[in-house]
Parts: C-alpha cells; structure tokens; sequence
C-alpha cells in the first residue's frame, strides 16, 4: 500500500466502510508500514493534543507541567500497547493457517479500525471543554465490526458471535490498561 491509499481507505472507512473493507482485503498489507504511515503519525497526534490541551486551558500550565507531560506520554505508549494487544487478541480469530497471515490481517483491522477513535479523542483532548465527544470514538467498533468478515475471512453469519468475543476482549484489555494507567498515575503522585 502506498501512503496515499493507506489514507485515503482510512478516511473512506467513514463514508462506505464495506467497499472499503473489500478494497483493503485484496491489497498486501504490512503491519509496519501501517503502524509507520498511519498509526504512529496519529498517536503522536493525539499525545500532542493531550498535552497542548491543558496547556492552552489550564489557568497556570507550569504548575502541573510533569503531569501533562506524563498523561500526553502514557497515552502515546498505552495506545500503542492497546493496539499490539488487541491486535494479537483479534488475531485467534482470524480464519488463516499460518500464524504471519492471522497477524498481519488482525493487524490491518486493528489498525484502520482504531482510526476514528484516535481522530475524535485527539479532539477531546485539545479542547476539554467538548471531552463529551469521546462517545463518537465508538464508531472504531462499528468499522471494526464491518471488517470482521473481509479482513478476517468469517463468514457472515458468524460475524455477530465472533464480534462479541472480540468486544468483550478488547473493553477487557482496555480497561486493564485503564487501571494500569491509573495505577502508575498514583504511584507518580498525580
């Protein structure tokens, strides 16, 4: 894929994601230069919107200057933790032999899939004010969902079972990383 399709399929997701799906499942994916192209440019993003966004709305932003530069850098590694984690659990479902194959196709539904959510959560954090937004970051899961059967090779009538395993999976990974995240918070005195 070259950088200009990799985005162009991550915006299109938006519009028409099974076209889009079909349209990436037919093309050879490489998880590093789709972590490269589209997952760290946008990770790196939303670490700088979280930091900027105490700094342009805090009353006095050195005061709590390791804070913001802890949350901006914890975000940054647990987004990319959650990604390589997810990644590996979507991967048991993939319907492919070889272990490189199931990887790189979970890898490529991840990937696209986490899109919106990093896009709308970059947002919250530069303007805190409209934090409540972060619900539209649900929409990863509904792209997700749709890529389910092109990418992973399900097929459709199991779409919805395989889909609520890989759900209840992912909120589990997340919200131990939620509680690792705020657990080390703690521990640093934030």
């Amino acid at each position: 894929m070259t950088i200009r399709s990799i985005y162009k399929h991550s915006l299109q997701l938006f519009i028409r994601p099974e076209q889009t799906w079909e349209s990436i499942s037919i093309q050879k994916n490489s998880p590093k230069q789709l972590f490269l192209i589209l997952i760290l440019p946008l990770l790196l993003l939303m670490a700088v919107c979280n930091f900027s966004g105490y700094q342009l709305f805090e009353q006095n932003p050195l005061q709590h200057l390791n804070m913001y530069l802890f949350s901006a850098s914890a975000t940054f590694l647990f987004s990319i933790l959650s990604i390589y984690i997810s990644t590996l659990l979507v991967s048991k479902f993939a319907q492919f032999e070889d272990k490189k194959g199931r990887f790189n196709r979970a890898f490529t539904l991840v990937g696209f899939s986490f899109v919106p959510g990093i896009l709308f959560n970059s947002l919250a954090f530069l303007i805190p004010t409209i934090n409540y937004l972060t619900i539209l970051s649900l929409f990863s899961f509904y792209i997700l969902y749709k890529g389910i059967s092109p990418i992973l090779s399900i097929p459709d009538d199991k779409k919805s079972g395989y889909f609520t395993f890989i759900l209840i999976g992912l909120l589990s990974i997340y919200a131990v990383l939620g509680a690792f995240f705020i657990g080390i918070a703690s521990l640093m005195g934030f």
